[in-house]
């Protein structure tokens, strides 16, 4: 893929400044932990939601602060960052030694921790007995993984099964890390075999819808408001992510029976579901079994984030294209972005600094979409993108960056929704060269 940097000397000073800066506000371990079972207390004392934290965890644990510390180790090998982050690594092993890893997702479990590790390895050249004990260990769990996925498929699938934070699309991108060895390959194509399941037709209440249709039964979290069930259309947990995950892994040359037609069916799935503002394309974040039957998605409105609204599903879209070699769907991805620069800031509706459903993870799409496609209007909005994150920076918050949602922020360091995913970001845009690291978001 191709990549544009920023140039612009001043700029390029400025975001070098607050890299330098925030990042050496989370080099302690101890510290970043400390802070975290703060902010969960005052937040559970307050009666207000909080996400349990785990060490181990790529989200907001350890396992995110390597990728970062990669990030910057390959932007500037002699800055140190490696020591960083191979005490952030050491910190993990001992968590792991004595707790044992509880699951093997992408943001949760295993597979991030390897991603952590992979990060740091300096292509490869570091922690390869490690990174090898990991991968062993996912092979020799993965037939029972598998087997378990399968028996859930026939009592209906819920999110955690194929999205990307905890389910196969999130693991299958770690797999798709290592299909030059034998057994990853292998363990890559029966994933994508899954998958296509997942996309099979099934009938409900007497009508036949998509598979990844959630039943009620199967929820997790908060979607108890939907007692029909509905489909889920965020790339963080949605279909988009599946698209995504089957679209990279044709673009390396892994293809099973059945791909290609599964990325059509859900890339016009997705087409079918578009709304249009006066500025560009929109999507529902959801689509209740009401909506289905009448199939128009009502009180749509503009969500400019990764993890639902229009660029995260237009930029599975764009992957799709290439995948399938399909210039509609590449066209549409692109009047998505195109409509982002164009419509008031205001209807942007994302508040948070960060990358899940902030200006950060923004930022990394738009500059995806601008490098491979060189659309000057998506290059502007870029630009603008990263002026305001430059801007949004805040010597006095406790990281720089703070989440934020529904007026409600939060100090968080890690990569999902903290600081540190910003000044991930940020390094990238000034490098020659991209880093691949935003493969955990299924963008590349």
């Amino acid at each position: 893929m191709k990549w544009s940097q920023v140039t612009d000397e001043k700029i390029c000073n400025k975001i070098q400044q607050i890299v330098d800066e925030g990042a050496h506000r989370l080099v302690n371990p101890e510290q970043i932990q400390q802070d975290m079972l703060e902010l969960i207390k005052i937040r559970k004392e307050s009666g207000a939601e909080y996400i349990p934290w785990s060490p181990t965890d790529l989200a907001r644990g350890y396992s995110g602060f390597c990728v970062m510390f990669g990030a910057l180790d390959k932007a500037n090998p002699q800055g140190g960052w490696d020591n960083i982050g191979h005490s952030y690594l050491q910190d993990i092993q001992k968590v792991i030694m004595k707790e044992s890893i509880r699951e093997f997702s992408l943001w949760t479990g295993l597979a991030g921790v390897i991603i952590a590790a992979r990060a740091l390895s300096r292509g490869g050249t570091r922690y390869g007995n490690f990174i090898k004990e990991l991968n062993s260990f996912f092979i020799k769990s993965f037939p029972s993984i598998m087997q378990y996925m399968e028996s859930r498929l026939e009592q209906g699938i819920s999110l955690k099964e194929f999205d990307v934070i905890q389910g196969l699309s999130g693991i299958g991108r770690y797999v798709l890390c290592f299909i030059d060895e034998h057994d990853m390959k292998l363990a890559m194509e029966q994933i994508l075999t899954y998958l296509i399941k997942v996309c099979e037709d099934k009938k409900y209440k007497g009508l036949v819808v998509p598979g990844w249709y959630v039943y009620s039964n199967r929820y997790t979290g908060y979607d108890s408001q939907y007692p029909n069930g509905y489909f889920n259309c965020g790339m963080s947990h949605g279909i988009p992510g599946v698209l995504a995950l089957m679209s990279i892994a044709m673009m390396k040359g892994v293809e099973v029976s059945g791909q290609h037609e599964a990325i059509h069916k859900i890339a016009q799935w997705i087409m079918k579901w578009k709304e249009n503002d006066e500025f560009g394309p929109l999507w529902p974040a959801r689509i209740t079994w009401e909506e289905n039957l009448e199939e128009k998605a009502q009180n749509v409105v503009p969500r400019e984030a990764w993890c639902y609204g229009g660029p995260g599903v237009a930029r599975a879209l764009w992957l799709s294209g290439i995948a399938v070699n399909n210039d509609e769907y590449k066209s549409v991805a692109l009047e998505t972005f195109r409509g982002t620069a164009m419509r008031p800031e205001e209807k942007w509706n994302i508040e948070s600094d960060t990358f899940c459903h902030g200006r950060a993870g923004l930022l990394q799409m738009v500059q995806r979409m601008y490098s491979e496609s060189g659309d000057k209007l998506i290059g502007e909005l870029r630009d603008k993108l990263l002026e305001q994150v430059i801007d949004l920076w805040n010597k006095e918050a406790l990281y720089g960056y703070q989440e934020k949602e529904l007026s409600d922020k939060q100090d968080i360091g890690g990569l999902l929704d903290g600081a540190a995913g910003v000044f991930t970001v940020l390094i990238g845009l000034i490098q020659e060269q991209d880093t691949d690291w935003d493969l955990i978001f299924l963008i590349s």
